[in-house]
């Protein structure tokens, strides 16, 4: 910036009256003004301009300077299809209030950007979307930036329900998921499996059941991003022709499958119940758990001939 005058005898001497210039800055005798600003702000100072014949004259200045306009916005989540999406690009520097718009390209299928940098909707369609976005502030100040808008699929778990096992044969089965983002992880999130049974975070639930029960689990998918979907599941586990244990609210019973005939080996009443054998086998093993007042009463009861089977509570 060059500082001219007028009048008087030229040439001019220009120099500081008052004040200071924005850090960064310095006046010459010449009257340019030069040098990189540093600091955002408003300076007021004075200037003096002296002619050839020594007269003298002041004027004062205020000189507002900002940061330089900017999208901090570096990149933009990823959408879900069918899901709601929103965030709010970011800029900074310039002179607000700011303007957005799509300068090149498209956005995904389904959002829309307005004026305040709100990117919303609902996304449509799976993929990868290029565009270019710009922002123009109040001086009219105005730069852009590209982006990558990445869409997919919702995780979801495929397996509506979980095979019967068997205790005492081998079990195998693997869940079924799709969305999200690979690599997928499986864990139980609440309750467990049958004794016996493992899950893999491949999503293979193996092993060889060795407790007769209903066991309520809930089984829980998470992709590499983080998300995450569970399910909850009976998995039921029935009577194998070997030695058995049978699990009831109020307690468990052992016993042994010999064809057609059943056995009672054992019973271990649980915490606040009491075991009370009925039968003992062959063709029944029946047992009462009774609790204290206000429990209520549990039992086993296993019967053969033609096929052995149990039923609990």
């Amino acid at each position: 910036m060059l500082l001219r005058g007028a009048g008087g005898v030229p040439p001019y001497s220009w120099s500081l009256a008052d004040g200071s210039l924005p850090p960064g800055l310095s006046l010459l005798p010449s009257g340019l003004v030069r040098g990189l600003p540093t600091n955002a702000g408003t300076f007021d100072f004075t200037v003096g301009v002296e002619d050839r014949a020594g007269v003298y004259a002041t004027e004062s200045f205020q000189m507002v300077l900002v940061d330089p306009l900017v999208i901090d916005t570096a990149f933009l989540p990823v959408g879900t299809v069918g899901y709601s999406f929103t965030t709010a690009l970011a800029a900074s520097g310039g002179t607000g209030p700011y303007s957005w718009s799509v300068t090149d390209g498209s956005l995904p299928l389904g959002l829309v950007l307005d004026s305040t940098g709100a990117l919303t909707g609902v996304p449509g369609g799976t993929g990868e979307v290029q565009f270019t976005v710009g922002v123009e502030d109040a001086a009219g100040r105005a730069v852009e930036r590209s982006f990558t808008s990445e869409t997919i699929n919702p995780l979801v778990i495929l397996t509506p329900s979980l095979p019967t096992g068997t205790t005492g044969s081998g079990y195998s089965f693997t869940m079924g998921g799709s969305g999200g983002r690979a690599p997928h992880v499986w864990s139980v999130s609440s309750g467990a499996l049958p004794s016996g049974l493992a899950l893999s975070p491949d999503g293979v639930i193996s092993g060889t059941p060795t407790v007769v029960t209903q066991a309520q689990v809930t089984i829980r998918l998470t992709d590499a991003d983080g998300r995450v979907a569970a399910f909850p599941y009976v998995l039921t586990t029935l009577i194998g022709q070997v030695r058995q244990t049978v699990g009831a609210r109020g307690g468990t019973v052992v016993v042994d499958i010999v064809g057609d005939s059943v056995n009672l080996i054992s019973v271990v009443a649980a915490d606040g119940f009491s075991a009370y054998t009925i039968a003992a086998g062959p063709a029944k093993v029946q047992v009462h758990f009774i609790g204290a007042s206000g429990q209520t009463p549990s039992w086993v009861l296993c019967e053969g001939s033609p096929d052995v089977s149990c039923q609990f509570d």
